[in-house]
């Protein structure tokens, strides 16, 4: 546009007019109520899964209790094996068992656990079998001496381990078993010398013992009661001297001369005998 004077002025731009966006305000308290709406739901679900929980805990525990008191699974019967020393009552006792107590409730580690506190078990096992049995097998320590301590008696196992003391009314032809405080390592010569006797392939078994002597000159000594014989050997390769003792032994047999001996000893590779005095003296 020219205007008068001549002047040329620039048009005016015509302004388009502002475009308002109508966004949506934020509703604050709607939130609110919406998240608390949430949290009461999930707190309601978590007392809700607490209680389902419970009542199957409450009914797992009336279902134990149940199936270990109710009487149509009481013990009709207790089997025992292996006792030799201690009774069929006294292991029921040890054990703390009874016909009619139910087969659930037996605890059975603790059971095998207090059998094998008593001394004269060695190893036990006990085994249920649903819905009335219980079956206990036991190996008992075997006594092959006496060991006298402190003026007491003990039974001895074939390797001179101490058992138990002596009780009244116990009995048992066992002969004493004394080692000198130098050779207490030889648990193990005793528990061959005692196996070699207990095979009877000697001429003279353990039991016709009185006493067994290891003493601190590395000897063993025997003393046969009802022969009337003592025998003495060398530790050191005790076996050769064993049989050359049964060899000697069985000859003198042949020729009638047992009864005439008084004691045999072998060491050195050589044999002894010792005859006995006309009297009968040995």
């Amino acid at each position: 546009m020219i205007r008068p004077g001549g002047v040329q002025r620039k048009p005016r731009e015509t302004r388009k007019p502002a475009v308002r966006l109508n966004r949506p305000r934020k509703d604050v308290g709607s939130g609110l109520v919406m998240d608390t709406a949430v949290a009461v739901k999930n707190v309601m679900l978590f007392f809700a899964a607490l209680a389902v929980l419970g009542s199957l805990g409450a009914g797992l525990i009336y279902g134990y209790r149940f199936v270990t008191t109710t009487p149509a699974l009481g013990l009709t019967e207790i089997t025992v094996s292996g006792n030799m020393r201690l009774a069929y009552g006294q292991v029921l006792e040890i054990a703390g068992l009874r016909l009619g107590q139910n087969s659930l409730g037996v605890n059975v580690s603790r059971v095998e656990a207090s059998l094998s506190r008593n001394p004269w078990v060695e190893f036990v096992t006990v085994r249920r079998e649903l819905p009335d049995k219980l079956f206990i097998t036991m190996v008992e320590r075997q006594p092959s001496f006496w060991v006298r301590q402190d003026g007491q008696l003990y039974f001895a196992d074939a390797k001179g381990a101490i058992i138990t003391q002596l009780a009244p009314g116990d009995s048992a032809s066992l002969p004493l078993l004394d080692i000198s405080p130098e050779l207490a390592d030889q648990q193990q010569v005793v528990e061959a010398m005692v196996a070699r006797m207990n095979k009877q392939d000697l001429p003279f078994a353990l039991g016709q013992m009185a006493w067994v002597k290891f003493t601190d000159s590395g000897q063993v000594e025997m003393y046969l009661d009802a022969l009337r014989i003592r025998v003495r050997t060398e530790l050191v390769d005790w076996e050769t001297h064993f049989n050359r003792i049964e060899t000697v032994w069985r000859d003198l047999k042949l020729r009638g001369e047992a009864g005439q001996v008084a004691a045999i000893e072998a060491s050195g590779g050589k044999v002894w005998v010792e005859k006995r005095q006309k009297h009968g003296a040995s």
